[in-house]
């Protein structure tokens, strides 16, 4: 799972993370929706890593995921 966020004043990220948090028992997805920032600004888009192949998380600043599955937050 590709995770990128846009946070005001910082220059926008990605990360992989996996599809299952096992400490709570649900899905990546599920957790994104229920622990990003809402405020305005903010954007937390979720994808799979399967979707956007070559993609590159390390890379500054973060493009946008395709086929994108959530997005949480007023600036998406």
């Amino acid at each position: 799972m590709i995770v990128w966020s846009k946070v005001p004043g910082l220059t926008d990220s990605s990360q992989h993370l996996g599809g299952y948090n096992l400490a709570t028992c649900e899905t990546t997805l599920d957790g994104l929706q229920h622990t990003s920032p809402t405020q305005a600004g903010y954007c937390t888009l979720a994808a799979w890593a399967s979707d956007n192949p070559g993609y590159d998380t390390a890379a500054t600043p973060a493009k946008r995921p395709k086929a994108v599955q959530i997005s949480v937050g007023p600036a998406c």
